[in-house]
């Protein structure tokens, strides 16, 4: 039986890839990063949207103000700029029914809890 180099050359390559040097380190992948924990009510406020508009912090000053430039943004930390009233019903009645007239559109989608949730968020941010 005859064996032809080519066919010898291809079997020897095949197996080079899996040998390495003694000297080389092996790669470490570095570890995830921790898992990081948000309250419920911060994380419906951030996820439903609220930020963009009202800020981070409420203080009406979110990534969309300068879209909306035109029209009055509560500053949740004021509550003489609330419509509606500043407790935790009407800041949610708020939510559920949106405000007519103004960007604030109705997050009816939202279940109850979820939007609690957020109404209590709001209300912390009062001074």
């Amino acid at each position: 039986m005859k064996i032809r180099l080519p066919l010898v050359f291809l079997i020897v390559l095949s197996f080079l890839p899996s040998c390495s040097s003694e000297n080389e380190t092996p790669k470490i992948e570095p570890p995830p990063p921790p898992a990081v924990s948000v309250p419920f009510p911060e994380a419906m406020y951030v996820q439903n949207g609220c930020a963009s508009c009202h800020g981070m912090g409420g203080n009406g000053r979110g990534t969309r103000t300068q879209l909306l430039s035109n029209s009055r943004i509560p500053n949740f930390q004021d509550k003489s700029t609330y419509l509606y009233g500043s407790s935790k019903e009407a800041i949610a009645k708020s939510i559920k029914n949106g405000i007519p007239g103004t960007y604030m559109k109705a997050y009816s989608h939202m279940r109850k809890t979820e939007i609690e949730a957020v109404a209590e968020y709001i209300q912390k941010m009062q001074k």
